[in-house]
């Protein structure tokens, strides 16, 4: 019988948990018995087997594999009901086409950045540091026992500014009326943390990343969203505006059927603003900042996106989007989204962050380029 499919993330879990400790994380040759891939992911491969015979799959082909410790390995292809099965004692080693050039798995220490390797990571930024210190950026992760990761964040403690905000999105956690906390507090996690005072009578209000209407599933969720870190400076015509109407249809890509082109069983979110003195737009170097600050604290960014990967399961496919918005003290009311769409590739041009780096390259590549209005279900001004 065909077993049920997993995920990369789960799959990735289940290979750490059941044969942790086999895995030469400094090879690509994975000797019997075969482990999954070091990142979890699925990559083409080739089996050797004892009688002198190889079999090799690309990436395209593969629809999930399956490891059963001290048995074999089960090979699901795309578009079959059945798998191909190798047992162990008849292989000798199977070695895995690595294409993850730019992941974070690649450079950091699953032990001090353990959750650095699911998709909706961006590649986490080179003055990163494992432990809170007020000269360097740090990741916090807000999580729950119930649902896991409510999101994570680069926080830059030099400049004091959310460098991005990741989570994901799914029929388990993007439900629920748990309502809205509205408790704006510190992040002790921070070792330099924003305080309430930061933003009072400033002319801007706490502009969520990952928002409060995003994790309604418990309090506990809810309250998360409500640490200052998870926050801009936005003003509020922004915030109730243009922004909210494109959280609103981020949330939809989830929660409403025919959004988009094929259903979403996994939405990869990442939310940020531009906390950098210039950015790339076209040739240009253009200001990332406005001059005043919040408060003569907190930096005002010029400019909000976000990042999106869409997941289907049953095809086992991607699609990718990003949106570009003007930070301004004017309420903009305009619909056409596809007006503010862009590539990831553009838009890892004007920020040099690098999106969904632990995709397989081959698929990193592909969906980056694309800013595919009609599969999103976007138009825009003509």
């Amino acid at each position: 019988m065909k077993q049920k499919y997993m995920s990369p993330v789960a799959r990735m879990l289940q290979t750490f948990v059941l044969i942790f400790g086999c895995i030469n994380l400094n090879a690509q040759t994975i000797v019997e018995p075969a482990n999954g891939p070091e990142d979890g992911a699925i990559h083409g491969m080739t089996i050797y087997l004892k009688d002198g015979t190889t079999k090799t799959y690309t990436a395209a082909e593969l629809q999930d594999i399956t490891y059963l410790p001290g048995i074999g390995m089960k090979v699901y292809l795309k578009g079959s009901e059945t798998s191909v099965d190798y047992l162990y004692s008849q292989m000798d080693k199977v070695d895995y086409a690595y294409t993850n050039a730019n992941a974070n798995w690649k450079t950091l220490s699953k032990t001090d950045y353990p959750y650095a390797n699911r998709l909706e990571y961006p590649h986490l930024n080179a003055n990163v540091s494992a432990t809170p210190d007020e000269t360097k950026s740090q990741i916090i992760v807000k999580q729950t026992k119930d649902f896991g990761i409510t999101y994570s964040v680069e926080w830059d403690n030099a400049l004091i500014a959310n460098r991005w905000t990741c989570y994901t999105l799914n029929a388990d956690n993007s439900q629920g009326d748990s309502g809205r906390n509205n408790d704006f507090k510190p992040d002790e996690e921070a070792a330099v943390s924003p305080q309430p005072e930061d933003y009072n009578k400033s002319g801007y209000s706490q502009g969520h990343l990952c928002p409060s209407a995003d994790r309604q599933c418990t309090i506990e969720q809810n309250q998360q969203t409500f640490f200052l870190t998870n926050m801009q400076p936005q003003w509020q015509k922004h915030n109730e505006g243009l922004w909210k109407n494109l959280e609103d249809l981020v949330r939809n890509y989830v929660v409403k059927a025919n959004t988009t082109q094929s259903s979403c069983d996994t939405l990869y979110v990442v939310k940020a603003a531009t906390i950098t003195d210039k950015v790339t737009i076209g040739d240009e170097q253009v200001d990332g900042i406005y001059a005043a600050k919040c408060n003569n604290k907190l930096i005002v960014p010029k400019y909000f996106y976000m990042a999106l990967l869409h997941y289907n399961k049953a095809s086992n496919s991607y699609k990718a989007i990003a949106f570009w918005t003007l930070h301004q003290d004017a309420k903009d009311t305009n619909k056409k989204y596809g007006d503010y769409a862009i590539s990831i590739d553009e838009l890892e041009k004007r920020t040099g962050i690098d999106f969904f780096c632990n995709l397989p390259d081959e698929i990193e590549e592909l969906v980056e380029a694309e800013c595919d209005l009609d599969f999103w279900k976007l138009t825009k001004t003509e």
